[in-house]
């Protein structure tokens, strides 16, 4: 099961980190042929030839457009029925939410409809200032968006701007996401390069069972679950036992001293680069 031969979807891995460019007609229309790579691309992370793989990158190769918006054609083809489509389409960006890699989102042209519920599954969503824009169009043509969309938005926006954003179906621009919630942050274009390449190196760094265990604390139902859900994470990370060694190392290079402790971010980074092969 490989990725090599996707019709809409470019995909390069070096072990850890998997970056896929959506490449897909003039606007990247979410038409079958791009959910059906969507599906292999979530199958092929969840095999064996994927499992290496710690951090997931989704960008465009188009300036203009990251995902148009799922193609009408699709949804009018589904009026008979409706329901088994929508679940379907649900179970497909929910196959990204459920992934253990962490999932990134890089929105540097339109984004809209379908193409913004996948958006809002994957795990970090980046916005590029001047250039993304995001919306939630289909109240404007007619119908809701049942993508699993408004689950998200209601928690990510708040429900008084999700109800803006879907009623609304007009376009936020980066910065506007960012404030409301859409988004991670809104990056200026000269500054997206540097700050993903730092992002990813440093999730990628972090063992693929301790990067599932932190996404299963975020998923709990309620805060009482979640505290249970953390207790179990942190006994279960420190009896990989990679743990103690790493907080050995961390003190040997100056942890909790003034000098360690001022230096913080970058010295926990370079622990890695001290792990015994």
């Amino acid at each position: 099961m490989g990725v090599d031969s996707l019709a809409s979807l470019k995909v390069s891995h070096d072990g850890r980190v998997a970056r896929v460019r959506i490449s897909h007609g003039e606007i990247n229309l979410m038409d079958a042929t791009m959910m059906g790579d969507l599906w292999r691309l979530v199958n092929w992370l969840r095999s064996p030839a994927g499992r290496d793989v710690r951090v997931v990158v989704l960008e465009s190769a188009n300036p203009d457009f990251f995902i148009a918006h799922v193609d009408l054609a699709l949804l009018a083809a589904s009026a008979e029925n409706t329901e088994a489509a929508c679940g379907s389409f649900q179970d497909l960006v929910g196959a990204f939410r459920a992934l253990d890699p962490v999932t990134i989102g890089v929105v540097a042209g339109r984004v809209a409809g379908g193409g913004m519920e996948l958006l809002v599954n994957l795990d970090l969503r980046f916005g590029v200032t001047g250039r993304a824009l995001f919306n939630q169009i289909e109240t404007g043509v007619g119908v809701i968006p049942a993508g699993s969309g408004p689950q998200h938005l209601l928690g990510l926006l708040g429900r008084g701007r999700a109800l803006e954003v879907i009623l609304g179906h007009d376009d936020l621009d980066a910065d506007l996401a960012e404030r409301y919630g859409l988004i991670n942050r809104a990056l200026d274009a000269d500054a997206v390069g540097p700050f993903l390449d730092r992002l990813v190196q440093r999730i990628a760094s972090v063992p693929l069972a301790d990067i599932a265990d932190v996404k299963a604390t975020l998923a709990a139902p309620d805060f009482a679950t979640g505290l249970a859900v953390e207790r179990s994470a942190f006994a279960r990370m420190l009896a990989r036992g990679a743990a103690l060694p790493k907080m050995q190392r961390f003190l040997a290079a100056g942890g909790q001293t003034p000098d360690g402790e001022r230096r913080l971010a970058e010295l926990v980074a370079d622990l890695e680069q001290t792990e015994p092969v």
